[in-house]
């Protein structure tokens, strides 16, 4: 774990003889320095700490073509095309070249595990502070948060990097519940160890929170937890879990209609969403964000897009699909179907009064409840069921009383589900663990139109199901200073 604490490590010959040699200089501590028991000796400061977690936590991260998992799910799959800005940012991403000295696999890697210590860190601080009895309710409702976060992040972690999410004995990542030694070493965990870590944490986060305490939903609520639980539950196949997690948060909120549907991602202050409409979570985001992965100055068609909506896309949407006209800018330039001259630039994230490319990045939504939903009741064979839930959502977004489908069988519905997905949450980081997860059972890889591959000068066009490429390396960085941690196959 060296690597992801980010400490240099010098030559350890040359530390021992310092060590021995200069022992009393270890027990030295400087006036004024600020030690972890400085740091956080109140609760103001623990509320701080937590704070810092939530900063940390960045999968809209990124800039000049290249970020985290937003980024990574969209180049690296069948939602992306050349844009007209583009000086060369995603070649080699776009044509599945994936190692690990990737920077993919480096920045979801060591970003996960600077959350996961941060948090750890202020466990740690919470059990060496004596709060006051008044202050009891509010450490514990950090504490459901913290938790929260270290589910989540050692989450992100477990679906990038494990092979095989069922596979109980197989290596998996590191669990790290504690803040490590500096040189400390570890081999990874097994997925039926992972799992049980993460389960923990999500129960431990559920006991605790206190939703009386959560101004709004730029904070972890038991709504946020239950959401996380159901992703976990449906990546580790507990589709009963899965649907009642889903099943609470869907009751509890109100998809988007279509009037207030641009206002999920372009906030209009003049007719804000009622707090229980669409978002259970989202960051907030004062500087930067999900836009400066597609764009350099601004989303417009003068802006310089990195990127631009893929012809296969914008292809799946009805023209009646209001998501249509939300992720697509009104300046975009449509000359026939898979035109090459098209310009479809993203307008997901359009922008805010924080900065033009500023947008707070909405993690967690109700729709995806809806889809997990779905998937779990069509998984438990409730094909009926599964078509209903997912007509509630049709309905919505295409402002009609639609047709609910018939499934003539599982891989039906799961078919329909993966297409609802990529249209519902495009540019939201989920698409490449979609195609691992259900594309594997359904023999459903990335397969781009022809047009939009030549934009790229892509060397590969398609990606198989279950090609090991759907689970990322270890990386370098971690590699190098881990001497005992194994590499995922055929790497």
């Amino acid at each position: 774990m060296k690597k992801i604490l980010n400490f240099k490590i010098y030559g350890l010959l040359s530390l021992l003889s310092i060590l021995s040699a200069c022992s009393d200089l270890t027990d030295i501590t400087q006036e004024g320095e600020l030690t972890e028991e400085v740091a956080f000796s109140t609760l103001s400061d623990i509320q701080s700490g937590l704070n810092s977690v939530y900063g940390s936590y960045g999968p809209d991260s990124g800039g000049n073509g290249s970020g985290d998992v937003v980024h990574f799910n969209a180049i690296f799959t069948d939602n992306f095309k050349r844009g007209l800005g583009s000086t060369g940012q995603g070649n080699l991403d776009y044509s599945f070249i994936l190692q690990p000295g990737s920077s993919f696999p480096a920045t979801i890697w060591s970003s996960r595990y600077a959350t996961i210590n941060r948090v750890n860190r202020v466990l740690r601080a919470i059990d060496n502070i004596a709060f006051d009895e008044a202050e009891l309710a509010d450490v514990d409702h950090i504490k459901a948060q913290l938790y929260a976060f270290r589910a989540l992040a050692h989450l992100d972690l477990f679906q990038y990097f494990t092979k095989d999410y069922t596979d109980a004995n197989s290596l998996s990542i590191i669990n790290i519940d504690f803040v490590p030694e500096v040189l400390s070493e570890f081999e990874r965990n097994t997925v039926a160890e992972t799992t049980t870590f993460i389960k923990n944490d999500l129960e431990l986060a559920l006991q605790f929170i206190n939703d009386d305490l959560v101004p709004s939903n730029y904070y972890i609520n038991s709504s946020a937890i239950k959401a996380i639980y159901a992703r976990f539950a449906l990546v580790t196949e507990d589709y009963d879990k899965a649907l009642e997690m889903a099943t609470d948060v869907v009751t509890d909120y109100q998809l988007a209609d279509a009037t207030e549907y641009p206002n999920v991602f372009a906030p209009n202050a003049a007719a804000p969403l009622d707090p229980d409409v669409e978002i259970v979570f989202q960051l907030r985001r004062t500087g930067g964000g999900a836009a400066g992965n597609f764009y350099f100055n601004s989303v417009d068609i003068t802006g310089g897009a990195f990127y631009e909506m893929s012809n296969e896309l914008y292809n799946a949407f009805d023209n009646a699909d209001i998501r249509k006209t939300a992720f697509v800018t009104a300046d975009s330039e449509f000359n026939g179907v898979n035109d090459p001259t098209n310009v479809l630039l993203i307008g997901k994230y359009p922008g805010s009064d924080a900065g033009l490319l500023t947008n707070d990045f909405k993690l967690l939504r109700v729709s995806e409840m809806v889809l997990v939903k779905a998937e779990a009741e069509a998984r438990l064979n409730q094909l009926s069921t599964a078509a209903t839930t997912l007509k509630t959502l049709a309905d919505a977004r295409l402002d009609s009383n639609t047709v609910v489908e018939t499934f003539a069988n599982v891989n039906d519905a799961l078919n329909t589900v993966l297409e609802q997905r990529r249209l519902e949450l495009c540019y939201e980081g989920h698409r490449y663990l979609d195609l691992k997860r259900i594309g594997g059972d359904i023999n459903k890889g990335v397969d781009r139109e022809d047009v939009d591959c030549v934009s790229f000068t892509a060397t590969q066009c398609t990606l198989v199901p279950n090609d090991y490429r759907f689970t990322l390396p270890i990386p370098t960085s971690e590699i190098e200073g881990n001497s005992v941690i194994t590499q995922n196959s055929d790497y």
